[in-house]
């Protein structure tokens, strides 16, 4: 299989993790995405894999280009599924390799935002959320998610204030 054709199976996988994802069918989702995924890591020597004549696009820095966009969307997207999935440690390992390919990815930032916040992490949920909106000043999500972070993070403090003061008494 030529880098060419593993791009595009990659792309196709994209296609169908997208529609499980809207059929509401997370483990399909993460299962597509994941495989096209492993056929953008391909190495030479990945014994699974037949081995390729030349590599991975070669000098076409151009395709390249695509393949590591395609990753990233693909990271963001299994971030998503498994923030549907309840699993926010994943959401929020998937979102973080987005975000290494591109820093600056609203979604991956969004995701890495939801996964901090379903973890309880409401101080660095505000930070994600405060960096998408510098990006993105009027992203609703982004609004949304600071709101949020900064509630549970006063609801936090209360409870913390509260268990303190009953240690004390």
């Amino acid at each position: 299989m030529t880098g060419l054709e593993r791009s595009a199976f990659a792309a196709r996988c994209k296609d169908i993790g997208n529609r499980g994802f809207k059929a509401s069918d997370w483990g399909y989702a993460v299962l597509a995405y994941q495989e096209g995924i492993r056929y953008l890591e391909y190495l030479p020597h990945d014994s699974e894999m037949q081995p390729l004549r030349f590599d991975h696009g070669g000098a076409q820095l151009n395709h390249l280009d695509k393949d590591m966009s395609l990753a990233v969307t693909l990271f963001s997207n299994l971030a998503a599924a498994f923030l549907k999935l309840q699993e926010p440690h994943e959401a929020l390992k998937y979102a973080e390799k987005a975000l290494r390919f591109d820093a600056a990815h609203a979604k991956a930032l969004y995701r890495r935002g939801q996964a901090l916040l379903a973890l309880g992490e409401y101080s660095e949920a505000l930070v994600a959320a405060e960096e998408l909106l510098r990006k993105e000043p009027g992203n609703p999500d982004a609004a949304s998610l600071k709101s949020a972070a900064a509630l549970g993070a006063k609801v936090a403090t209360q409870k913390e204030k509260a268990l303190f003061s009953k240690m004390l008494s």
